[in-house]
């Protein structure tokens, strides 16, 4: 469980189990998932990575992406002990960035900053670039994502507010092709 009735689960809603794809459920509802998350051969690292999100009218852009990276990050940090670094990669295309995709590069890398990850780096990757960064747990970067976490979870609230109560179902969809 984390902030806002925010539910963190495994695949189905199960028990999270280090290793498995993260679902992130405001109440009944799927609002994003992490695909990948690989374990290190040592367990002390991860690279979590396929991120997607659901997508309601107008607030994809917003604060729901950047929300769920903050929540995984936290979540993965707080339950396991053992885990030191996590590695994020950001890499996924957004059709609708078609032309700006140095903009989506930028906001990436701001995101990551956001919640205290060093060595980022943006790398071209076939039309669009790759964002990647490592959160390592130390002082400063719990504190920045403690902060980011706040800051998140306040435009997530703002945003339902304001938010047509019905999301599009192309997380739906995207998650549908995965499993197929």
């Amino acid at each position: 469980m984390t902030g806002d009735g925010l539910r963190l689960t495994g695949p189905d809603g199960r028990n999270y189990v280090l290793g498995d794809p993260v679902d992130v459920f405001d109440g009944q509802t799927l609002i994003g998932r992490v695909q990948s998350v690989t374990l290190s051969p040592d367990g002390t690292e991860v690279l979590i990575e396929n991120f997607m999100t659901v997508d309601f009218q107008g607030f994809r852009i917003g604060a729901l992406p950047k929300l769920v990276l903050a929540e995984v990050v936290s979540f993965i940090a707080e339950r396991n002990p053992s885990i030191h670094t996590i590695g994020i990669e950001l890499s996924r295309e957004i059709a609708d960035f078609d032309g700006r995709e140095a903009l989506l590069a930028k906001a990436r890398s701001e995101i990551l900053q956001s919640i205290g990850a060093q060595d980022i780096r943006v790398t071209p990757k076939a039309a669009h670039f790759a964002v990647t960064g490592i959160w390592r747990y130390d002082s400063a970067s719990v504190a920045a994502l403690a902060a980011a976490l706040q800051v998140q979870r306040d435009a997530y609230r703002a945003g339902k507010r304001a938010m047509p109560t019905t999301p599009r179902t192309r997380l739906g969809q995207l998650l549908r092709k995965k499993t197929s």
